[in-house]
């Protein structure tokens, strides 16, 4: 990346990060775009050189915090020495404290106002997908070691664990049940019941 490009990323990330600050403290409805660029001091012309709308700023936001999920699979399917549903079990914990360390009511808005969660099309879908499939990898060895159930392709267990923690935590986003700090053990409970079922345990 030449310095012209790299001047330009972080101009961009700059903009972003300062929207992202105005939506947690004024709330996303009442920041104007002219308050963003008030308090990056940039024009207008130059904000609308990298977001054509407010709404562009939560699609990039959720971007960012999609790939920031993938390099998170990344890193637990290098962890080949734990087994697969340690490393599944811990991928959600992770995920729960993070959210939990956030503004929960600006990320109530990103979840539900961009394609965070949901959205066939897109920079975030294409990233989601991306996700996915790496996810599906980890269920993939999981079966290999005879630690996952192999009558059911590894997509469709990654789809349905995607399904299963995603409505989890939009519940937790809009308040369904209080408690900020409940987020990770019951992600970890969500792990717990994909990957065991939902059979009584043995006797």
């Amino acid at each position: 990346m030449g310095l012209r490009e790299e001047k330009k990323l972080a101009q961009r990330r700059e903009i972003l990060a300062a929207a992202i600050a105005l939506f947690q403290e004024r709330g996303y409805d009442t920041t104007r775009i002219q308050d963003i660029i008030e308090r990056v001091r940039i024009s207008e012309a130059t904000f609308f050189n990298y977001f054509p709308t407010k709404d562009a700023l939560l699609e990039e936001f959720a971007v960012q915090r999609v790939e920031a999920y993938a390099e998170l699979l990344r890193y637990e399917m290098r962890d080949e020495k734990r087994s697969v549903p340690d490393r599944v079990r811990d991928l959600l914990r992770i995920i729960g404290l993070g959210l939990q360390q956030e503004d929960r009511q600006f990320m109530a808005v990103a979840a539900t106002r961009s394609k965070l969660f949901y959205g066939g099309e897109g920079a975030v879908f294409e990233r989601k997908v991306l996700a996915q499939g790496l996810l599906a990898q980890l269920f993939a060895e999981g079966q290999a070691r005879g630690e996952i159930r192999n009558d059911v392709g590894p997509h469709l267990l990654a789809e349905s664990l995607t399904g299963a923690y995603t409505f989890t935590i939009v519940n937790w986003l809009v308040g369904r049940w209080e408690d900020p700090g409940a987020l990770a053990p019951r992600l970890v409970s969500v792990a717990d019941v994909f990957l065991h079922g939902c059979k009584l345990p043995s006797a």
